[in-house]
């Protein structure tokens, strides 16, 4: 379903088809919204992008490389130099496993880790520049603005769902609380259904590998 059938569906279910009570910009805010809490929820939405290796530089501001995503977490990562996979670590599992000075380390980057929500750090550092790091990462999809924008990367049976969300927050702010509820227990169950598809599918970096 494509923007306009979503907005469609959504007017036809609150039984509104004028712009009286809601604007079709009014009904494309809350299915968008619903669509990004389904991606939040599920993080169906996956991308890849290239990390360069800058000499001596451990850390790495995501906001600026993967722009303009809006990053949730990492997947994988490949040192492309090494054809190797990075294992996943942490600051504290550094500091507790390795030794004080291990961000003077210097070597073809082995681990990763996340410091915050945006800075982007290897283990050990590089010697010198190279192609870098192919990161998988989930982030929020783009909008939805044109009548022809359709959900990305999900089943066309999870479609409905989307507009089950918007009718939550519609209904929400119309005071309908019961309703609202109703269709906020049903957006849970997309959510739910999404989520076992996700976890059953071929990521984009397990796809690569094979």
């Amino acid at each position: 379903m494509n923007l306009k059938e979503l907005r469609k569906s959504t007017r036809k279910i609150i039984n509104e088809e004028t712009d009286v009570f809601f604007s079709d910009d009014d009904i494309d805010f809350a299915i968008n919204e619903s669509y990004f809490e389904l991606a939040d929820a599920t993080e169906f939405y996956e991308r890849e992008a290239m990390i360069p290796m800058l000499k001596w530089r451990t850390y790495y501001d995501l906001s600026k490389i993967l722009a303009p995503d809006t990053f949730l977490s990492p997947r994988r990562c490949q040192n492309v130099t090494t054809s190797k996979w990075l294992d996943p670590t942490d600051t504290r599992e550094m500091d507790y496993h390795t030794y004080v000075q291990w961000e003077k380390t210097l070597g073809e980057p082995e681990k990763y880790f996340m410091r915050g929500n945006w800075w982007f750090g290897v283990f050990p550092k590089p010697t010198q520049d190279g192609i870098g790091i192919r990161f998988y990462y989930t982030a929020i999809p783009p909008r939805m603005v044109d009548d022809s924008d359709i959900p990305v990367d999900i089943p066309r049976e999870i479609h409905l769902g989307i507009v089950d969300g918007a009718l939550a927050d519609l209904m929400g702010q119309e005071r309908e609380t019961q309703k609202a509820i109703q269709y906020w227990n049903s957006f849970q169950m997309t959510v739910n259904k999404l989520a076992a598809f996700v976890d059953g599918r071929t990521s984009i970096a397990e796809y690569k590998v094979l």
